[in-house]
C-alpha cells in the first residue's frame, strides 16, 4: 500500500504538521493541568521531544524492512510512555494512519493488533496509578472495580476507535491512489492523443497533397523532356503543373480549415471539382450524388477516402470510364465509385498507404469500406457510413 515518492512531500508535511499540533497540545495540557507534577511535565516533553524527532524522518519511500522498523519503534516508544504515566494515545492512532500509507493491509491490521497490545500492557501497569489520581477519562466506580472490567473497557474503548481510524486511512489512501491511477492515466492519454495526432496530420498531408504534389512532379518533369522537341506539349505540360499547384494550395486551404473547425465546406461541391479534373484528364466520368449535411470532419473524412480513390484511378487503374454514386438507404449512406480499369488482385500486399488510409478514414466515421477487384474486372469501393437524420436537425 506504499504510495509512491512523487506524492512524499505533501503527505509529509500533512503528516508532521499534525503531529506537531497533537504533541505541543499534549505539553499545554500537562503544563495547565494543576495536578500534573514536575516530573510528569519533564516525562511529556521529553517523549514529545522524541515523537518531534522521529516525526522528521517518516520512510514513505524506503526499504519496506526500515519502514517496518519505524513502525515498531514508535510503538514501543509509545507504550513506554504510557506506562510511564503521559497520556500519548493519540500517537497510536496517528501511528496507525502512518502504517496505512508504509504498510500492507494486512501489517496495518497486525500493527493495530501489536498497538492494542501495547495499550492494554501499558495501562496495567499503569492501573495503580490510575486509581490514586483518577483520570478523568475514567469515572470512579470503573476505576474501584476489579482488573479484568476496567481491562475489558479499555480495549473496548481501543478497538472501536482504531477501527475507525484504520478504515479512514484505507480510504485516504485508496483515495490518493486512484488519484495517482488518474494522473498515470491522463499522461498516457496525452501520449497517445499527440500520437494519433501526429498519424492523423500524416495522413492529412499524404492524402491531400502527396498525390497531387507527385502528379505535379511529373507534369514538370515530362514539360523539362519536351521543351527541346514538342514545346506545345511542353507548355501543355506547364500548364497541368499550373492547374496541380492551384490544387495543392486549395488543399493546403481546406486541410487548415477543416484542423480549425470552420465552416463552408461542401462536400458535393469538392466531389464535383474531383471529378471534373478526371473529365480534364480524358476519363469518362459519371456523377450522381445526393449525400446529406454532416459535419464539417464527417465531410471532409469522407471527402478523402473518395479524394483517393478517385486519384488511384487516375494513376493506376488505366480506366476510361468512371462512375461516382452517392445516397442515404435506409439510415445509411452509400457511397459507390466505380470503374472499368485493370483492376488489382487484394491478396498481394500492397505497397502504399491509400487503401489503409481510406480504411481508417471510414473507421473513424463508424463505417465501413468495401472494395471489390479483380484483374482487368474493374474496381469498385463501396463506403458505408450510419446517418441519423433526426439526429442533424
Amino acid at each position: 500500500m506504499n504510495l509512491d515518492a512523487g506524492s512524499s512531500p505533501s503527505l509529509r508535511r500533512t503528516l508532521r504538521f499534525g503531529e506537531w499540533l497533537l504533541l505541543l497540545m499534549t505539553i499545554l495540557i500537562y503544563v495547565l493541568d494543576e495536578a500534573s507534577t514536575p516530573e510528569l511535565i519533564v516525562k511529556c516533553v521529553a517523549f514529545s521531544t522524541l515523537f518531534f524527532c522521529l516525526s522528521f524522518i517518516l520512510p514513505l519511500d524506503r526499504p519496506l524492512w526500515q519502514r517496518r522498523t519505524y513502525i515498531a519503534l514508535e510503538v514501543g516508544l509509545t507504550g513506554v510512555a504510557i506506562a510511564s504515566g503521559i497520556e500519548l494515545s493519540f500517537v497510536l492512532y496517528l501511528l496507525l494512519i502512518k502504517a496505512c500509507f508504509l504498510l500492507s493491509r494486512r501489517e496495518v491490521i497486525l500493527t493495530n493488533i501489536m498497538g492494542g497490545v501495547v495499550w492494554l500492557t501499558s495501562f496495567a501497569w499503569l492501573y495503580p496509578s490510575l486509581i490514586q489520581r483518577k483520570l478523568p477519562e475514567f469515572d470512579s466506580v470503573t476505576l474501584q472495580s476489579n482488573l479484568y472490567i476496567t481491562l475489558l473497557h479499555a480495549l473496548l474503548y481501543y478497538a472501536s476507535a482504531s477501527i475507525f481510524v484504520v478504515l479512514l486511512g484505507f480510504v485516504i489512501v485508496a483515495e490518493r491512489e486512484s488519484r495517482q491511477q488518474a494522473e498515470v492515466l491522463s499522461q498516457e492519454v496525452e501520449v497517445l492523443g499527440a500520437k494519433l495526432e501526429r498519424l492523423r496530420i500524416a495522413r492529412e498531408i499524404h492524402d491531400s497533397l502527396g498525390h497531387t504534389l507527385t502528379s505535379l512532379g511529373v507534369q514538370l518533369e515530362v514539360a523539362q523532356k519536351l521543351r527541346d522537341r514538342d514545346l506545345a506539349k511542353s507548355f501543355h505540360s506547364v500548364d497541368n503543373a499550373a492547374l496541380l499547384a492551384s490544387q495543392c494550395l486549395e488543399d493546403v486551404r481546406q486541410l487548415v480549415q477543416t484542423m480549425r473547425w470552420q465552416s463552408g465546406f461542401n462536400l458535393n461541391e469538392a466531389l464535383r471539382e474531383q471529378v471534373e479534373q478526371m473529365r480534364q484528364q480524358g476519363i469518362v466520368t459519371q456523377i450522381d450524388l445526393s449525400l446529406p449535411a454532416l459535419s464539417l470532419q464527417s465531410s471532409y473524412q469522407l471527402y478523402c477516402i473518395l479524394k483517393e480513390g478517385l486519384i488511384n484511378i487516375q494513376k493506376h487503374a488505366l480506366a476510361t470510364q468512371a462512375k461516382l454514386r452517392g445516397v442515404v438507404d435506409s439510415g445509411t449512406i452509400v457511397v459507390t465509385l466505380q470503374d472499368n480499369g485493370q483492376g488489382f488482385d487484394l491478396e498481394q500486399p500492397l505497397t502504399g498507404w491509400g487503401l489503409q488510409g481510406m480504411r481508417e478514414r471510414a473507421e473513424l466515421l463508424s463505417g465501413t469500406l468495401k472494395i471489390s477487384t479483380g484483374s482487368d474486372q474493374g474496381t469498385q469501393i463501396k463506403i458505408l457510413i450510419p446517418y441519423d437524420s433526426s439526429a442533424r436537425r
